[in-house]
Parts: structure tokens; C-alpha cells; sequence
């Protein structure tokens, strides 16, 4: 029985000592167990876990500061640099004498262009250890940036006495030797760095960008591949390489350097991303595909890459498979952002722009540095003609996506726009830069000479263009226009007829011939020429319009009517046609009968959109606004975004005594998002900027008004206020001058005439 007795009490004995020993286990007995335990994570290269482990020995201790300074080195190895940067911060500050978390936070500040800020913390290590080596380099870089040469050299010189065989002050002296345009010596030190420490993958990479620099590319190629010999099992040479060559336009060897980089680390995503990236860029776009289909197949987490390749086949405007993709994605998790954001290029291209704007609105507010969303929202607004929101969501593009070729070229548009020449000849030229294949970019750049009156350099630019791209229209055009601006009528015409031989529906060129033709007094000349060209595209609206309003000027009525008549049954939501029958009817005295035929037309169908829009018009002519704004607002009532309804009542709205000018800027924007292009709708929303003393918007939309119609004297006249607006009287009355210029009848002509008097005797 003795056994039996002795067993309870041996167990009592041993709970109790458990209980003594935990409750000795006081904090700091926890916090260096937790401690250790990270130690020994980071020994086996375990940084996320080491983390953890600093973290719980700081919440027992928050002034443990040799945890906070092993937390700030895990953070290093985890690539957080702002958490590494507060915790070696705060390790300085709990221990002074640890001098190299002094010198990481001095290095941080440094980089963070704080140079006074790191200035302190070197000072405190050099009051204990004057000679101390790399905090004399530190200080050395303080003065480098400052400018200060000379004490930058005499710092470094007291450092390498020190430690002549640190390889980071040998690059330093190149930096230095560089800054005094000493190359050859900067190139040695280099060189020494490079002998002092052959193993270490950033001092090559630093000669490599320093031959590059000189663009001394052979250097560069050859010390590529030393990188690559000495470092046979990394892929960051190999990629290196790659991009060298990519610079080079040699995309093979580029291939088979990033292909090797794959072979060495096959699971490595990244890689197989840059090498689909370089096959869109080197628009090989069958293995781009082929690539990031073999990356969803592998990949353990394959909604981003996905994503990805939905993005990629929006690009290549294979929108189904796209849209279909993302929606698939999203169905999964539908938070994921690039699915997201692509979703919402696709609202973009289907003129959903408002839902667009929400979807971006909220990526952006999540991912406040995402340069791509940004892009995407300055289209979005730039659709809806919100110009000044969409120039500040591009600008903000640029910053965060400065190496995208499409977010300079359209911020160069939005400067053109504003007519900023300078600004937007300098994004078009960084945006070919990026990409030389940047069309649209070289087209900026070309008009933006030609708008500031410099014709021999565009000329220049439209010349080369033609010789690369004979068969582009728009260049074409652009090289006409400026042969136009030098006189050059006998060089011009040539290339307006090529355009239309090339593409009988371009009706820009059909109306500069016509415009040609009207200036030498050969209108029957231009209408002959209008009507051929009609024949040959007979269903294009704006051969059509051009041909009806040359014949209204020369006082063909009827065959003008029935012009405009063909022309609203191809393109109902054209204001112009509506607006032109109109004018039509009055003049040839049948408003009165067009107003029955729209009425009783009515009668028989109530929801005709034609006849309510054909009646408004016809009830202005007749001096009824009221009358035709009950025709436009029951239009929008059954077609909300109607847009020659919207448009034609801001316009209403506009002749009123007090005008309610927020809902006539609603309606133009309406209009101005359903049809950007046409200039009838730009007037008006220019017209409406300038009653609300926008003057700067004003004359944007005037102007692109101007480029469709040049000949129209009433946009001349609105351009001309606008700008008197703005303060640039010169213009202003060049503008109002040249709306006069021509003998053509405009309602606003009387007015104009009297403030050109006005303004000639204040000048």
C-alpha cells in the first residue's frame, strides 16, 4: 500500500514546481526566449518568422532595443524598408552606442533627402569613433549631394586611411572623380571596388551602369557577361543582359538571356512575367500569350496572372475572351484590383464612362500610387469632357508611370489642347522616347510645331513620318495641313486627293479641297468636287452634311433639304442636320408647313424622336424657345441621353436672362460624352464655360470645335470672347476679325461687329 500513498504526493510535489517555475519565468526570461528564437530564425533564413518573434519580445519589453534593432534587420531582408527604417530608428534611439543602427537610419534619411536629419545621427557615432569608416562615408555623401566636392574628398580620404580595403569608398571615389567629370580615374576606382570585393553582385552592377552612362556599350556588354560568369547560379545578370540588349534591339540574344534565367529558376513567377512582358514589347504577341497561359497552369495562386492575360487580351482588343475572363475572375474574389481595373477599361470602351469613374475612384482611394488607374481615369474623364479632371488624373499617370508612352503622349494631348506648346511637344518627344513606334505621340509632337507657328519643324516631323508611314492617313493629313499653314496650296492638294484615293470617306480632307476651292471664288468647283466624291462613298454622313451646306450657302434649298433629310435617317443623333433643315424651312418660308408635317407625324406616332427633334429646331427658327424646349426636354424624357436634344436645350438655356448654367452644363456634357467628336456639341459646351466664366475650358472646346469647322464664323466669334476672357487680347481680336472676314450671315454678327469696334479703340 506504501506505493499507492507516495504516488498523489510526488504528483503534488511536481505540479507545484511547474507553478514555481512559470511564475519565475518572469518577462525578461520571455522576452529573451522570444528573442533567441528569432536569432535562430534568421540564422536559417527564415526572416517573416524571426518577425514574429521580435514582435512578442517588444510587446513585453517596447524598449528592448536589441530587439527593435534585429526587427529592423528582418524587415531588410523582407524588402520593408519603412518598417526596417521606424524600428533601426527607434534601436538608435533606446541605445545610442549601436552604432550601426545609427548609421542605417542616417542611410535611410539620406535617401529620403533629409540630409541635415542624417547628418546628426553620423555625428554621434564619429564623437565616439572619429575614424570610423563608413559613417565617414555616409558624411561624405552629405557633402556630395550638397555640392561640396572638395570636403566630400576630404572625408573620404580620412575614411580610406582607416579602411583602405572597404569596397563601398572606392565607389564612393568614383562618384566623386565622376562629379568632376574625371571618368577615367571614376572608372578605376570602380575597377578596385571590383578586385576588392568580386563576389559581391551590386559592384558590378554599379560599373555596368557606369559604362552605360558613358554609353561606352561595349564595356558594358563585356563586363555583363563577367557578371554573368561570376555569378552562374543568379538570374539577375542574366536579366541584366537581357535588358542591355533590349536597348540594343537585339531581341534574340535578349530571349536567350532571360529564357536562361528562367532555366535556372523555373518557379521563379517574376521572370516568366518579364519574359512575357518582353515578347508584347517586341510584339511577339503569340508567345506572350503562350507564356502567361504556361504561368496560370503552374502557379498555385493564378487569379493575378489571369488577370494578366485578361488585360493582354484587351490590349489586342480580343475584348469577349476578356471580358469573359474577368468576369470569371471576379466571380472568384472580387476584390482582386487588376480585374478590376480591367473591367473597368471595358466600361470605358463601351461609353460607360460614370461607372468607370466609380469602379477607379475606388482603386485609386486602395492604391493611392497606382499609375495605371490613373491613366484609365483621365480617359474616363477626358470621354465625359470633364478636360481639367482628366489632365490632373494624367499628370498624376506620368508621376507614378513615368516610363509609359501612352500617359506622356496624353498628357501631350491634354497640353496641345490648352494650346501649351511647349509642354506638349516636350511629353510627345518623351513619349517617343519610350516608344518610337508611338504614332499618336509623333503626331503631337508635329501638331504642336505646327499650331505654334513653327512650320519648318513641322514639316520637318510630318516629312520623316510620311517616309516611315506612307499609307497613314492622319499623317497624311497633318503634312497637308501644314503645307496648308505655309501657303503651300500647289504641294497640298496632292496629298488631300492621295488621302481620299486611299480613303474615299475621310471627309476632313473632301473639306479642306472644298475650303481650297472656296478661297479662289471656285464654288461651283467645290460643289462638283463634294458631289463626286459623295458618289463614290454615298453612305457617309459627312460628305453628305458638307455637300447640303455648300449648296444652303449657294441657295440650293431643296436639294440641300433633301441632303440633310438623308442625312438625319443614317445618323439621328447628328445635331446638325436637324438644325440645318430647320434653317432650311424658315428661309424657303415653309416652317409653318414642316410643323404640321412633324405634328401630325406625332399624331400618328408619339414616341418619334425625329419628329420631336425636327420640331424643335423649327419652333427656334420661329422665335418659340419655349415651344422647343418642351420638344427637347419630352426627347430626353423618352431617350435621356439623347444627345442633339441635350445639346440644342443647353444651348436654349444659354439665351435665357438668368440662365440656369449648371443644368446647361449637365446637358453638355451629356452631349459631349454620347458624341465627343462633333464640334457643334463643343461650341456649346464652350459657349457654356464661357458664361460661367471657365475661360480656359472655354477656349479648349472652341478650339476643337474650330479644327472640325474651320470656316464656321460663329465658333471664330465665341473663341474670340473666350480668349478676351482669358486676357490674350491679340488673339481675341485676330479670332473676331477673321469671324468677320468672309461676308457670311451668323446670328451673332451685329454683335460681333460692334465689339470689334469696341476693342480696336482700346487698343
Amino acid at each position: 500500500m506504501v506505493p499507492a500513498l507516495r504516488f498523489p504526493f510526488f504528483s503534488l510535489f511536481l505540479c507545484l514546481s511547474l507553478i514555481l517555475f512559470s511564475a519565475c519565468a518572469g518577462p525578461d526570461v520571455k522576452k529573451q526566449a522570444h528573442y533567441d528564437k528569432g536569432m535562430e530564425y534568421l540564422k536559417k533564413e527564415q526572416p517573416k518568422a524571426a518577425i514574429l518573434e521580435f514582435k512578442n519580445a517588444i510587446q513585453i519589453d517596447p524598449k528592448y532595443a536589441k530587439a527593435r534593432y534585429q526587427l529592423g534587420l528582418a524587415y531588410l531582408k523582407t524588402g520593408e524598408a519603412k518598417n526596417a527604417f521606424q524600428e533601426l530608428q527607434r534601436a538608435a534611439s533606446l541605445d545610442p552606442s549601436n552604432h550601426d543602427a545609427l548609421l542605417k537610419t542616417a542611410e535611410f534619411l539620406l535617401l529620403s533627402q533629409q540630409p541635415e536629419e542624417s547628418r546628426a545621427q553620423i555625428d554621434k557615432i564619429l564623437e565616439a569613433r572619429p575614424d570610423h569608416p563608413e559613417a565617414l562615408a555616409v558624411l561624405a555623401n552629405i557633402e556630395l549631394a550638397a555640392g561640396n566636392i572638395e570636403k566630400a574628398q576630404e572625408i573620404l580620404t580620412r575614411a580610406l586611411a582607416s579602411q583602405p580595403d572597404l569596397d563601398r569608398l572606392h565607389i564612393l571615389q568614383a562618384r566623386i572623380y565622376s562629379a568632376q567629370k574625371m571618368d577615367d580615374q571614376a572608372e578605376q576606382a570602380l575597377l578596385k571596388a571590383m578586385e576588392l570585393s568580386p563576389d559581391k553582385l551590386s559592384t558590378h552592377q554599379t560599373l555596368t551602369a557606369f559604362y552605360l552612362n558613358r554609353k561606352e556599350d561595349a564595356k558594358a556588354e563585356k563586363n555583363l557577361l563577367q557578371t554573368v560568369s561570376a555569378f552562374p547560379s543568379s538570374p539577375a545578370p542574366l536579366l541584366e543582359l537581357a535588358s542591355f540588349y533590349q536597348n540594343r534591339k537585339e531581341p534574340a540574344k535578349a530571349e536567350e538571356a532571360i529564357l536562361k534565367a528562367r532555366a535556372l529558376e523555373p518557379d521563379n513567377e517574376r521572370i516568366s512575367l518579364y519574359l512575357a512582358e518582353f515578347y508584347k514589347d517586341t510584339v511577339n504577341f503569340a508567345k506572350a500569350e503562350e507564356t502567361l497561359q504556361q504561368l496560370i497552369a503552374a502557379s498555385k495562386n493564378p487569379l493575378q496572372i489571369k488577370a494578366l492575360l485578361a488585360d493582354f487580351y484587351f490590349d489586342q482588343k480580343r475584348f469577349e475572351e476578356s471580358q469573359a475572363l474577368v468576369a470569371a475572375i471576379l466571380q472568384e474574389n472580387d476584390k482582386l484590383p487588376l480585374a478590376r481595373l480591367v473591367k473597368a477599361k471595358h466600361a470605358i470602351k463601351e461609353g460607360r464612362n460614370d461607372e468607370a469613374l466609380a469602379g477607379l475612384d475606388a482603386l485609386i482611394k486602395e492604391n493611392p500610387r497606382w499609375g495605371e488607374a490613373y491613366f484609365q481615369l483621365s480617359l474616363a474623364h477626358l470621354n465625359k469632357g470633364n478636360l481639367e479632371l482628366s489632365q490632373k488624373a494624367a499628370t498624376e499617370a506620368v508621376k507614378f508611370i513615368g516610363r509609359n508612352s501612352q500617359a506622356h503622349t496624353l498628357l501631350a494631348h491634354h497640353h496641345l489642347r490648352k494650346r501649351e506648346f511647349d509642354a506638349a511637344q516636350q511629353e510627345a518627344a518623351l513619349a517617343l522616347r519610350l516608344d518610337p513606334r508611338n504614332v499618336r505621340a509623333a503626331i503631337i509632337l508635329g501638331q504642336g510645331f505646327l499650331y505654334a507657328g513653327k512650320t519648318d519643324n513641322a514639316l520637318k516631323v510630318f516629312t520623316q513620318m510620311r517616309e516611315l508611314l506612307p499609307d497613314n492617313i492622319d499623317v497624311l493629313h497633318n503634312l497637308a495641313l501644314t503645307r496648308l499653314a505655309r501657303e503651300e496650296f500647289t504641294e497640298a492638294k496632292p496629298l488631300l486627293e492621295e488621302i481620299l484615293d486611299r480613303k474615299p470617306e475621310y471627309t476632313p480632307a473632301l473639306a479642306t479641297l472644298a475650303a481650297i476651292d472656296m478661297r479662289g471664288k471656285q464654288p461651283a468647283k467645290a460643289v462638283d468636287r463634294v458631289r463626286r466624291q459623295q458618289e463614290k462613298s454615298p453612305e457617309t454622313v459627312g460628305h453628305i452634311l458638307l455637300l447640303g451646306d455648300l449648296l444652303f450657302s449657294q441657295g440650293s434649298l431643296d436639294e440641300a433639304a433633301d441632303l440633310f433629310r438623308r442625312a438625319q435617317s443614317l445618323d439621328p443623333e447628328n445635331p446638325q442636320p436637324y438644325m440645318m433643315l430647320a434653317r432650311i424651312m424658315t428661309k424657303s418660308g415653309k416652317s409653318g408647313q414642316a410643323i404640321a408635317e412633324y405634328q401630325s407625324l406625332l399624331a400618328k406616332q408619339p414616341d418619334s424622336l425625329q419628329a420631336l427633334m425636327g420640331l424643335g429646331p423649327l419652333y427656334e427658327q420661329a422665335g418659340k424657345p419655349d415651344e422647343a424646349k418642351k420638344a427637347y426636354i419630352t426627347v430626353l424624357e423618352r431617350d435621356p441621353k439623347f444627345a442633339p436634344a441635350a445639346n440644342n436645350l443647353a444651348w436654349l438655356i444659354l439665351q435665357e436672362t438668368n440662365p440656369d448654367l449648371g443644368e446647361a452644363l449637365r446637358l453638355a456634357l451629356l452631349a459631349k460624352e454620347r458624341l465627343p467628336n462633333d464640334p457643334n456639341i463643343s461650341d456649346t459646351l464652350g459657349f457654356v464655360h464661357y458664361k460661367r466664366g471657365a475661360y480656359d475650358l472655354a477656349a479648349t472646346q472652341l478650339r476643337e470645335a474650330l479644327t472640325s469647322m474651320p470656316n464656321m464664323p460663329t465658333i471664330r466669334y465665341h473663341l474670340a470672347l473666350a480668349l478676351k476672357g482669358q486676357g490674350a487680347d491679340s488673339e481675341a481680336m485676330r479670332e473676331m476679325k477673321q469671324s468677320l472676314k468672309e461676308n457670311t450671315e451668323f446670328p451673332e454678327r451685329q454683335e460681333a461687329e460692334k465689339l470689334l469696334t469696341a476693342w480696336a479703340k482700346t487698343q
